[in-house]
């Protein structure tokens, strides 16, 4: 499968959350914008300077029931506009209770050296230049008495005991509507991989070993698509592993009928006790060595290939050059050569044991149906990214169909040239299972005039030209 480029959850968790909030940040500042051009034009034609010499004429003319009908009229036609009218003891003249923002401005009023020292208050100035609506203006009565106007544009009085004012609840509300979809979506966009995720490990814990993620979550260019991804791979692995162990048994089933009814068979002429008692006794003997061997390399086979991916760094020349030298004192015996030159050190990760026994296998098989007074070639090539051992030999060589065979546990084939080290059809499938052990790979092919060579292929620590 080709590989996907990544698109890393957290970038996508990221912009999620600035996309929202420059959603909620262009939207509040239109709403800002149209809150400040309702308060203008809610204020449009009134003039703080104006309204400031209205009310002082009224006062003047009227005195403060005046005031309050001129109040309560204002109100009334004004709402984005409250006016306050405090007395000495800075009572509303209306009952009404002052506002905190009001109480805020007056003390501070109250507070400021800057009053001018002949009156409490500073008198209204009649060309209403420089009156500001933020600006308490002095009123006299037609006693003689004062009292002071505190105008309160676009009164949000209402929302003080929340300390909240609309522009802001508005914002918060809306932010809360721009985020929660937001956030249902992103979530949405990781729980419901991982909840056919979780429905897959547990379609695989119940023995579905068949079970794969749906295709659409493994092509996802992100964590969870490289998760899902790895979980089929694991899944495959396992189907793989599990089929191999039920195969395994079988074969070891059919493997041990044999041996032991040649055993029940000879403990049967044993017990006659004539003058064969002997030979059958022998039989049973090397039956019992046989059986002893099938299992040892089965359990040998079984652990190989449930090895972890080794981790040592080896070098493959060292190894190999050791299994040679022990299998030369058994070549010489048989008046085989071995031809093998010791290259440069070739660096892998791997295990040395399962290492060595996979070329012992592969090496004993080629002695095993190597002709007399012929040369077994062990050769050592490198590339960029792989060490590449070849064992060939001058055997009968493997029937063309047979190859892909060759490595199954138990297989014989029907030449003389398939076999394997033990008898038993199980060191070249010992030789594979520790081969992909390395995550190496292992094949055989025929070779002219006549031989068998076996090609084992193992990836380089680093790459190493040739």
């Amino acid at each position: 499968m080709a590989r996907l480029p990544t698109r890393s959850l957290f970038w996508r968790a990221f912009l999620t959350f600035w996309g929202a909030m420059a959603v909620i940040l262009v939207c509040g500042m239109m709403l800002t914008a149209a809150v400040a051009w309702y308060r203008f034009n809610s204020l449009d034609g009134l003039n703080p300077g104006n309204l400031t010499r209205d009310a002082t004429q009224v006062a003047r003319t009227q005195g403060q029931d005046g005031l309050e009908r001129w109040v309560r009229a204002m109100d009334d036609h004004y709402s984005a506009l409250k006016i306050y009218i405090m007395d000495a003891q800075d009572a509303d003249i209306l009952g009404r209770r002052l506002p905190t923002r009001l109480q805020d401005w007056l003390s501070a009023y109250r507070a400021s050296p800057d009053r001018p020292p002949q009156s409490d208050y500073a008198p209204a100035d009649p060309a209403g230049e420089r009156v500001s609506w933020w600006e308490p203006q002095v009123l006299t009565l037609p006693d003689g008495s004062e009292l002071l106007m505190l105008f309160l544009p676009f009164d949000s009085s209402r929302w003080e005991v929340l300390a909240l004012s609309p522009v802001a609840l508005a914002l918060l509300l809306f932010a809360l509507a721009v985020t929660a979809p937001f956030c249902w979506a992103l979530t949405r966009h990781i729980t419901a991989p991982l909840a056919q995720l979780r429905e897959t490990t547990h379609a695989l814990a119940a023995g579905r070993l068949d079970t794969h993620t749906p295709p659409q979550l493994a092509k996802r260019k992100d964590e969870l698509g490289l998760l899902a991804r790895d979980f089929d791979a694991m899944a495959v692995r396992l189907k793989a592993l599990v089929d191999t162990r039920e195969q395994l048994l079988h074969n070891v089933a059919h493997e041990l009928r044999s041996p032991l009814a040649r055993l029940r068979f000879a403990a049967e002429l044993a017990r006659r006790n004539d003058e064969r008692r002997d030979l059958q006794l022998d039989r049973i003997e090397r039956e019992c060595e046989r059986l002893d061997a099938l299992v040892g390399n089965t359990l040998r086979l079984a652990r190989v290939g449930a090895m972890p991916v080794p981790s040592e760094t080896l070098d493959v020349a060292e190894v190999v050059s050791g299994v040679v030298d022990d299998a030369r004192y058994e070549a010489g015996g048989r008046n085989v050569r071995i031809d093998w030159d010791t290259p440069p050190p070739v660096l892998i990760a791997g295990d040395r044991d399962s290492l060595a026994s996979a070329i012992e296998n592969v090496l004993r098989n080629a002695l095993r149906f190597a002709p007399p007074n012929s040369v077994i070639r062990v050769r050592l090539l490198t590339s960029a990214s792989e060490a590449s051992l070849e064992v060939e030999d001058r055997g009968p060589g493997v029937a063309t169909d047979e190859l892909a065979s060759l490595f199954e546990p138990f297989y014989r084939t029907g030449s003389a040239g398939g076999g394997s080290g033990s008898g038993a059809g199980l060191g070249l499938s010992i030789a594979q299972a520790a081969i992909a052990a390395h995550k190496g790979t292992i094949s055989a092919r025929n070779v002219s005039p006549q031989g068998l060579s076996v090609r084992m292929e193992l990836p380089l620590i680093c790459g190493v030209d040739a």
